[in-house]
């Protein structure tokens, strides 16, 4: 088998070679981003999960969220704006049907070697006035881990402003010399306008959440205190 080996031609050897390690590395990409696999194990298990979950592959990630949520997610909410940010998506959707109080979610799909994935999600429910400019709530806000590979460890701050006055959010943090992020901000079609920030893992709990005007003037500010947090923001609520 050896001599065989030898009295082959060095390119055909080579490609011989190389054909071995492409399937190699792709049944060990596979093993790990497979349904159920490596990838979906580590995620289930950093959502505290004792069962592991089995996370469609699909060619995009509105297919990717679709498929992981199922009909009753299309059936509840409507997308309002999709975003690309490092490796993943955010999909941004409201309830359709009418109600009291303001709510918002964003669903988190990864780009990986086989296709896109979901990746995280969640959303909040607030009671009482609607978001819009009769409300007295300057904005709302949520907080939580976004789970995509690169940068690691980030989290996303996002919600929706009901003060049309607000023209930038900043996140600073309560060290000195510590950097100032700031938000970005986009109305939709639909007339809805919110805001998001992604999070290094490097800015942690607490800091301070502060609403601008278009002349600089501080609208609303909170202090964020939990790493998993939602609720809203008055027009007044300026310390």
């Amino acid at each position: 088998m050896l001599n065989v080996v030898r009295r082959m031609p060095r390119y055909a050897l080579v490609t011989g070679m190389l054909f071995v390690v492409l399937i190699l590395a792709y049944s060990t990409i596979y093993v790990i981003e497979k349904p159920g696999g490596i990838a979906d194990w580590g995620l289930s298990k950093a959502m505290g999960l004792t069962e592991t979950l089995r996370i469609p592959l699909e060619r995009t990630s509105e297919e990717a969220i679709r498929q992981f949520r199922g009909s009753f997610n299309e059936d509840k909410y409507k997308v309002i704006f999709r975003k690309h940010v490092h490796e993943g998506v955010l999909q941004f959707s409201k309830r359709l049907q009418d109600h009291s109080g303001t709510d918002l979610k964003v669903e988190i799909a990864k780009k990986s070697w086989l296709g896109w994935k979901w990746a995280s999600g969640g959303g909040y429910s607030i009671g009482a006035d609607k978001m819009d400019t009769s409300s007295d709530t300057a904005l709302s806000y949520m907080m939580m881990p976004i789970r995509l590979e690169k940068p690691r460890g980030t989290f996303l701050l996002f919600g929706e402003i009901g003060d049309t006055s607000i023209t930038h959010i900043v996140v600073k943090g309560d060290k000195a010399g510590a950097r100032e992020y700031e938000a970005e901000i986009v109305k939709t079609d639909e007339g809805y306008i919110v805001w998001y920030i992604v999070l290094p893992a490097s800015v942690s709990v607490p800091f301070e959440l502060q609403a601008y005007t278009n002349q600089n003037d501080l609208r609303a500010t909170l202090m964020i205190t939990n790493e998993r947090e939602n609720g809203s923001i008055g027009r007044s609520s300026i310390h």
